[in-house]
């Protein structure tokens, strides 16, 4: 296994950490049994989100969401 480094903001990791916890029970057995734990990932990313500065979390209205 290798680690790579992957350049993240704060409104990324509020993201990833948005979806994590909407993964439900099956999907995060499934994820389990092929990545790892679910609920490991999300404590490092929050662990480095609480690091973050988070002053302007909110989007502003002259932000377009990519999605």
């Amino acid at each position: 296994m290798t680690d790579i480094q992957v350049n993240l903001n704060v409104h990324e990791i509020g993201v990833i950490l948005s979806a994590l916890q909407l993964v439900n029970l099956p999907e995060e057995q499934i994820i389990a049994r092929e990545y790892g734990s679910v609920s490991a990932l999300y404590n490092k990313f929050y662990t480095v989100f609480e690091q973050m500065d988070r002053s302007s979390i909110l989007l502003k209205n002259d932000v377009t969401p990519s999605f």
